[in-house]
């Protein structure tokens, strides 16, 4: 079964924009926490308290503003109000069920995506939603728990002389996208190796136990499939070129993260038909197995139907039977029986029925 995936209901009738957080808290406490970079310094802090963060707003320096936890609608409104982000987003941010997309407005560019890790000791599938608000310099990154996803993007923006450092947040928020695109590929080939092995046992005959690990796998390629299906009309927006990703030196990359999204899309739809296959011969199995055993309780019957009618007829207790009167009756009964017996066996083998 995979966690992750059922949500808390918003309550219905409330007025558009309003937040209210839809989910499961994750975190113990929300963190934020900034990154302010350039060509050649990239100093990261946390930030205490959510009213400091009137001081990011219209800094020289490019900023990442990464926030872990979205149980506190206050701390999400703050930044909000402090970052001019239209309420209908922050709505968006707070309901981690919403489905991944791309939304441009006048002042930046809004991006939700769903980010998946596989427990190869459970094989379950964990599932967050990640969301992007990207301004003038600014972005600002909303993660439900405080897993550390993007720590590969941290440590390549605290190298000295990095393509990160040069790049406006604009490559910044690429980055991040492509890293969850990336662990993309790992939840893949994990899947892609579970249904190898299950492929193998159904072949070896190891099917009694194999159905819940083959739903199990067919869940998992659906859940994804849902996730990157959107995200592939969401990187579709953002190459737009008249939207605020539109420059040379960006497009490049986001072309290469949308191959990378079809590429994803092209192997889970593979994997979904090869787990579909998985059931069909799985089913196929059972049956062939019911209709061997059935085929050998049916011959037994057949074999014990004319043996069952020479003890019946001897069964009858008439008074003038000749056969009751022999010495060798008893004897004689039992070997026509067992020839009996042979013969149709003989003649069931010769058929190639067993």
């Amino acid at each position: 079964m995979q966690k992750g995936t059922k949500q808390s209901a918003k309550e219905p009738g409330l007025p558009p924009g309003t937040l209210s957080f839809v989910g499961h808290r994750r975190a113990e406490t929300v963190r934020i926490q900034v990154v302010d970079y350039d060509g050649e310094t990239a100093d990261t802090f946390q930030l205490e308290q959510v009213d400091d963060c009137s001081n990011l707003a219209g800094r020289r320096a490019n900023g990442w503003i990464h926030v872990s936890g979205l149980h506190r609608v206050d701390i999400v409104e703050r930044l909000g109000r402090c970052f001019q982000v239209p309420p209908l987003i922050l709505e968006d941010i707070l309901n981690t069920g919403h489905r991944p997309k791309a939304d441009i407005w006048e002042k930046g560019v809004f991006v939700v995506a769903k980010f998946f890790a596989m427990e190869p000791e459970e094989e379950t599938l964990q599932m967050e939603q990640v969301s992007f608000i990207l301004g003038g310099n600014f972005l600002i990154s909303f993660q439900e728990s405080d897993r550390p996803i993007f720590k590969p993007v941290r440590k390549r923006l605290a190298t000295p002389g990095s393509r990160l450092r040069r790049c406006g947040v604009d490559y910044l928020l690429y980055c991040l996208i492509d890293l969850v695109v990336d662990h993309y590929f790992v939840v893949v080939e994990t899947v892609g190796d579970r249904i190898e092995d299950l492929e193998e046992a159904l072949f070896h005959g190891e099917g009694e136990d194999l159905l819940d690990p083959i739903h199990r796998i067919r869940r998992q390629c659906l859940f994804l499939r849902k996730a990157v299906v959107p995200l592939r009309d969401a990187v579709g927006i953002l190459r737009r070129e008249e939207g605020p990703l539109g420059s040379r030196e960006i497009q490049p990359y986001l072309k290469d993260l949308q191959d990378h999204v079809f590429q994803v899309l092209d192997t889970l739809e593979n994997q979904r038909e090869m787990g579909t296959a998985l059931l069909d011969v799985y089913l196929s199995s059972m049956s062939n197995r019911m209709n061997e055993v059935m085929k050998v309780l049916t011959i037994i019957a057949t074999i014990f139907i004319p043996i069952t009618f020479i003890a019946g007829v001897y069964g009858m207790n008439f008074q003038y039977m000749p056969e009751l009167k022999w010495p060798w009756a008893y004897p004689a009964v039992w070997l026509i029986m067992i020839v009996v017996a042979v013969l149709m066996l003989l003649f069931f083998r010769k058929k190639r029925w067993i």
